[in-house]
């Protein structure tokens, strides 16, 4: 088994029963688990990894919807899509958010360290936004399995019909309209030009520029049940574009260094992601500060003066466009990356000096460092052997509100982090394309170029009204109280409640805030168990006082743990004390992974023909409980627990049987085996889809 591929630094924040070592690093699951749970969890729930079908973006059902846009020359069916980041480094995330509506996706940034140093949490959306996550959390090549998964995954999507649309019957053309289906898969890779040109990045960029080798290995993995899929053309050159993602006091000649070698040695269109320092200390202050209310937020002095400065990027930026031209690639820029400011707050491990901010703040000073840089470019570059304005690609604070003025700026992806963390997580991404069909309905425009030109007062160049736009919108965020301190300083609320393993107010905020849907919901039936305890004494099983196991609602909450990085965003909006990831139960995916981590809390459930069995580890303690297979209710169970081994007659709780006492015997607590066997019933013979159940073929799929 794979180790994990980093290391925790928890800080000071308690983890409760976590405390005892290490957590389990994200851990992919097998292709075929995911692929049931997809197909079976649409038929029987009408969701998809816990997204409701309501909030699949379906367009208006025409195969060449009106949103369409070409990245780079490849075609694509709207210019939404997630920025590289927690959302886009399991292929259940890049399936979540192509549902939504993306159509481009910038993967998570992939870099030759891969066993990295994290502090837990790393995720502060209480309010604007902050973090201290940076690149990818898996080992390279189980990134590159991911992406792979992800892309097969959407196109067997497009093969069901799962969303009504028809599917294309060839590649679109270069000059016909974007499919609803086109989907364009971005890389993203960092830090620096000795780890790029390595074997290890080098091997995963060409692993998805040709992924046959990877389609060919998952393709096998497709199981009997679903063999219709197997003989599915899966388009194998994945990625031809690439966004640079450097650390933010990169200096200038690195950064072109990298550029120059992805597009010489790679042949990757590649785009360039500016820093928001760009715009200058002097011009971030007054808007932070003077404008928006922001005092107690302070740009870390190194990163000013470190890394690409504004008028090195536009050089830069025109002598690679002439590599690029060369080659027949383009080079552009992406507005921007996070701000990196001094850590002002507790929610961090005190060794944590800065972090990196992003959403509402950030998106009126990178909105007007855009539009700067924009004007600059065009002033000093165009005309002669430059071509104009490099295409421009966004990312900071976008959400419904000012997607579509981002669209009218001629951003293309316009893409989306923060705003995904907060309540409703992917569902979010349907309301930004509804708001721009919304605007573009109100504009009678019936293409991206049209609406761009509309929105501009029409009769002028796409391009041209493109700077307009962004003129405009520069200067209506800035001054924009939206973005304001006062608008963006509440927390989300707590009551006088803690969670515990069962049971909480089932608001469900947990499960759509989670980027790697790692919570899931299971049923119980409402009950109160009384039940007594036992001694195990001289080979005897003596009973003493018990008590009352209460459920006392039908809805529960579960954690996945091989998909859980303890990111701490599922704690920062729960209503309730103690945060699901912590409280609620973990369940590994193999058990190797349970004996692994001896000191994290967690269960684990295996399914033989001649019985079923959960692991279970609590308080630090092992125990194990055996039953007939599928009857986690009824008949005689094998209860192994610190003091011994016995059997417990399911209906009576009473001991049956003493089969093992270990050393001095000890307390067999009946909670714990109650505790065993509602979550063993709950969470593998739940009527719900979910991660655990969806390994066996008859517990999921459904006869008609």
């Amino acid at each position: 088994m794979d180790r994990p591929a980093s290391v925790v630094d928890t800080g000071s924040r308690s983890r409760d029963k976590r405390s005892l070592s290490p957590m389990p690093e994200l851990a992919p699951l097998p292709f075929a688990t995911l692929l049931r749970r997809m197909l079976a969890e649409l038929k029987r729930d009408a969701r998809i990894f816990d997204l409701p079908a309501a909030k699949f973006w379906r367009g208006d059902g025409n195969p060449r919807p009106r949103t369409g846009v070409r990245f780079c020359g490849l075609p694509a069916g709207t210019p939404l899509g997630p920025a590289a980041g927690p959302h886009t480094q399991m292929a259940q995330n890049l399936v979540l958010c192509w549902l939504g509506g993306a159509r481009i996706l910038e993967l998570k940034t992939v870099q030759v360290d891969d066993r990295l140093t994290i502090g837990r949490p790393c995720i502060d959306m209480t309010n604007v936004g902050y973090n201290i996550e940076f690149s990818q959390e898996l080992l390279v090549r189980q990134s590159l399995d991911e992406y792979v998964k992800g892309w097969m995954l959407i196109r067997i999507l497009e093969e069901s019909g799962a969303l009504g649309v028809p599917g294309r019957e060839r590649p679109t053309g270069p000059a016909e309209a974007p499919h609803f289906y086109d989907t364009v898969f971005d890389l993203s890779c960092g830090y620096d030009l000795a780890g790029i040109r390595g074997g290890k990045v080098q091997g995963f960029i060409r692993g998805l520029q040709d992924a046959s080798e990877t389609i060919e290995r998952l393709r096998g993995e497709i199981p009997q049940d679903l063999k219709r899929f197997r003989d599915l053309e899966f388009d194998p050159h994945i990625v031809s574009t690439a966004t640079l993602s450097t650390f933010h006091n990169c200096p200038a000649d690195e950064i072109e260094g990298i550029v120059d070698h992805l597009l010489r040695h790679n042949r990757l269109h590649t785009i360039i992601k500016m820093n928001p320092t760009m715009l200058g200390g002097e011009r971030i202050r007054e808007i932070l500060h003077g404008t928006m209310g922001y005092g107690e937020i302070t740009v870390n002095p190194a990163a000013l003066t470190a890394g690409l400065q504004f008028d090195d990027s536009i050089e830069m930026t025109r002598r690679l466009r002439a590599t690029g031209r060369a080659l027949g690639l383009d080079v552009g820029a992406k507005f921007s990356n996070t701000l990196e400011v001094l850590n002002h707050r507790e929610f961090f491990g005190k060794n944590e000096k800065v972090m990196y901010l992003s959403g509402a703040p950030l998106h009126p000073i990178t909105q007007e460092l855009g539009s700067v840089w924009r004007d600059a470019y065009r002033e000093r570059c165009g005309g002669g052997d430059d071509d104009g304005i490099p295409d421009i690609s966004f990312s900071a604070g976008v959400d419904r509100h000012n997607f579509a003025d981002c669209v009218a700026c001629g951003f293309v992806p316009v893409t989306v982090c923060t705003d995904l963390l907060k309540p409703g997580g992917y569902t979010r991404m349907v309301e930004y394309l509804d708001a721009l069909d919304q605007a573009m309905k109100e504009t009678d425009a019936g293409s991206m170029a049209e609406f761009i030109v509309h929105r501009a007062g029409g009769d002028k160049d796409p391009r041209r009204a493109a700077l307009d736009n962004h003129r405009r919108a520069a200067a209506a965020a800035v001054a924009d109280t939206r973005y304001s301190r006062s608008r963006n300083s509440l927390v989300p609320k707590r009551i006088n409640s803690k969670l515990w393993v069962f049971d909480c107010i089932s608001c469900d905020k947990c499960v759509p805030v989670c980027p790697n849907d790692a919570n899931f919901v299971f049923d119980l039936p409402r009950q109160e168990i009384a039940y007594r305890n036992y001694v195990l004494r001289g080979g005897r099983a003596e009973a003493e006082a018990g008590g009352v196991l209460r459920i006392t609602k039908p809805h529960q909450i579960a954690n996945f743990a091989p998909f859980c990085n303890e990111c701490g965003n599922c704690d920062t909006f729960c209503p309730e004390y103690g945060g699901p990831f912590i409280e609620k139960p973990s369940f590994f995916h193999l058990h190797g992974q349970w004996e692994e981590f001896r000191g994290y809390d967690g269960f684990h459930i295996r399914r033989m023909l001649e019985r079923d069995m959960i692991f279970g580890r609590m308080k630090g303690l092992d125990f194990v409980l055996t039953t007939p297979p599928g009857k986690p209710e009824t008949g005689r169970h094998l209860f192994e627990c610190p003091a011994g081994k016995v059997a417990v007659d399911a209906e009576t709780l009473e001991i049956a049987e003493v089969l093992d006492v270990r050393e001095n015997g000890g307390q067999v607590d009946i909670n714990v085996y109650l505790t065993l066997r509602l979550l063993l019933r709950g969470v593998l013979y739940s009527r719900h889809v979910n991660y655990v159940n969806a390994a066996y073929e008859d517990l999921v799929t459904d006869t008609d």
